[in-house]
């Protein structure tokens, strides 16, 4: 089959098609830039509004003029206090709980992933709770949790059935109680 257009004609139209496919592209791609700063435009606003309001309790308005090593010492106060506040209930309590944290985790067998650790002073008589999940094979779990039982620090262990049902290399959480 042969082509009806002399080769210049066919030229153009291959440029004109070249250039109209390098312009619709160009346009696909700054749609997709557009699309991405809309889906990133919420996280961007999250972060300016948290460092705001960081901004505005450590350094609050002070009428008149100050020295420059004041407001930072003033700052550091500040972020220290916040700090204080923050941590106060861990530092407080009868059983010092970074201890506990650190025994716990001395006790599990290797190959054990600990994954997450949560903790919940307790209050009044109701016992402190630490939650540490993580994944591990059945046997492991079950070690963990029998070396957990045995240190006289917690209160009860307790493992969610699920651990041990579940396949070879499975999730799991150890629920510690005690006094801390």
């Amino acid at each position: 089959m042969t082509n009806l257009l002399p080769s210049d004609a066919q030229k153009d139209t291959r440029r004109f098609y070249r250039a109209r496919f390098v312009l619709a592209g160009s346009f696909v791609f700054v749609a997709g830039a557009g699309l991405s700063l809309l889906a990133l435009l919420p996280a961007y606003i999250l972060a300016r509004a948290e460092h705001a309001s960081f901004r505005e309790v450590a350094e609050p308005s002070v009428s008149g003029t100050l020295d420059a090593g004041f407001e930072s010492e003033r700052t550091k106060v500040l972020r220290a206090r916040a700090l204080v506040t923050q941590f106060s209930s861990v530092a407080t309590s009868s059983a010092p709980v970074l201890e506990v944290l650190v025994a716990a985790l001395e006790l599990r067998p290797r190959g054990t992933l600990i994954q997450d650790i949560r903790y919940t002073a307790g209050e009044g008589r109701k016992p402190g709770t630490i939650v540490i999940s993580g994944s591990a094979d059945r046997a492991r779990i079950n070690a963990y949790r029998a070396d957990l039982d045995r240190d006289s620090r917690f209160g009860s262990v307790s493992v969610p059935v699920g651990a041990f049902a579940g396949a070879q290399a499975g999730q799991f959480s150890i629920t510690l109680t005690g006094a801390f």
